[in-house]
């Protein structure tokens, strides 16, 4: 926690690996048999969004990359669940550019 917030002190607004993490719990766990969507329609204001365009799972890799040794090992080991259980519920889209990221080549209309 203490890399993390050192990290986010930099050129990031306080706290969001938190609300990154927050938005992709919510969306591994949307309701339903499976998220065909990836988008979370969390009541947030468009506007006043600062995660807005922004691929929540893309801004804890790069998390991830930044911090240290250990801390991205345990930052992972809290996401590890996550991914899986997103992989678990969607699809794979045959037609992504397999220079993406995994979590974008996954279908996102059903």
């Amino acid at each position: 926690m203490a890399d993390i917030s050192r990290t986010e002190r930099k050129p990031y607004w306080p706290g969001p690996t938190f609300e990154a993490w927050r938005r992709w719990r919510a969306l591994a766990y949307k309701p339903g048999p499976w998220v065909m969507h990836a988008v979370l329609d969390d009541g947030t204001c468009e506007c006043c969004d600062p995660f807005r365009g922004v691929e929540v799972r893309s801004v804890l890799e790069a998390m991830c990359r930044v911090l240290p040794r250990r801390s991205a090992r345990e930052l992972r080991a809290v996401l590890t669940p996550l991914d899986e259980r997103f992989l678990a519920r969607t699809l794979n889209d045959p037609f992504a550019s397999p220079q993406d990221p995994w979590w974008l080549r996954r279908l996102e209309r059903p």
